[in-house]
């Protein structure tokens, strides 16, 4: 695991003000392996209509899907390079398999926070980061990561531009001259090795170039909230509905028990929107 004591600072510098780190070799060779077999079956298991709903992503499928998820969700090298950050009681709330097949197009642009309406969202400090686990080495040939750095904590063009995130136009690809499918001249590629580890603010925007190649590229995303407790009352009311699924076990649950966000509270959980306001400049 690449992400040594004399190097947290500038790692944890780098996501602060940039929106993003990477951290190499994070999974080891078994559960990579095992990660491989069990997205193969569940995105084997794809209706076509699935496939036709999300196909500028590829597939969203909930890591609910399958017991191996919780055992990412506390795999202890990632847990350990959290702590290691500063993120010292994380808490964990969802996370989907994305896998663009081949010849598939771009990912469209977007950012995931959905908590703008609280001044809190306007700060450095992440409210929640996305933690991405590629699969396969990538590169702009099969669909790597693109992002715009910073734009996390500065308005960007796009923010004006782009409909709701996740929209059915957009997933569809309805008209791939959109803007949110475009190559702007600020963006960057985020080419990354099998194993390697991708965390980034929720509030980034981010997409991907289209799989030109032909086999899937496959990545696991999960979030987390590394200052679960100092966040605001309405969005810890939110966070703290974990959804549940009767496909995971009870031995599941427990192993993530002390990642699971509680709260107890009488406050109404903040109102959801994906739409920064004037505060982002």
């Amino acid at each position: 695991m690449d992400i040594k004591t004399d190097r947290y600072k500038e790692i944890y510098d780098k996501l602060i003000w940039d929106g993003f780190c990477v951290i190499k070799n994070i999974l080891q060779e078994d559960m990579l392996s095992r990660l491989r077999l069990i997205t193969s079956e569940l995105l084997s298991q794809q209706t076509e209509q699935e496939r036709a709903a999300h196909r500028s992503s590829g597939s969203m499928i909930s890591v609910y899907s399958h017991s191996i998820f919780s055992e990412l969700v506390v795999y202890p090298q990632v847990l350990q390079a959290l702590d290691t950050l500063g993120f010292i009681r994380p808490k964990w709330s969802s996370g989907y398999v994305i896998s663009k097949p081949p010849k598939s197009p771009p990912l469209f642009w977007h950012q995931d926070w959905w908590g703008w309406n609280d001044p809190c969202s306007y700060t450095p400090l992440p409210q929640q980061l996305f933690l991405m686990y590629y699969l396969v080495d990538t590169s702009p040939d099969n669909g790597c990561l693109r992002i715009i750095k910073g734009s996390h904590l500065k308005r960007h063009k796009l923010h004006d531009i782009l409909p709701a995130a996740h929209a059915a136009e957009l997933q569809q690809v309805k008209d791939i001259e959109h803007p949110a499918f475009r190559i702007y001249p600020d963006e960057i590629d985020v080419p990354v090795n099998a194993g390697d580890l991708v965390i980034g603010d929720s509030r980034l925007l981010h997409a991907s170039h289209s799989n030109q190649t032909e086999e899937d590229r496959t990545v696991i995303t999960l979030w987390y909230h590394p200052y679960y407790d100092l966040l605001p009352s309405a969005m810890r009311a939110h966070i703290g509905r974990l959804r549940q699924s009767n496909m995971w076990t009870d031995e599941d649950w427990e192993r993530i028990s002390e990642l699971t966000p509680v709260y107890n509270g009488e406050t109404e959980p903040i109102k959801w929107n994906r739409s920064p306001g004037p505060d982002l400049i």
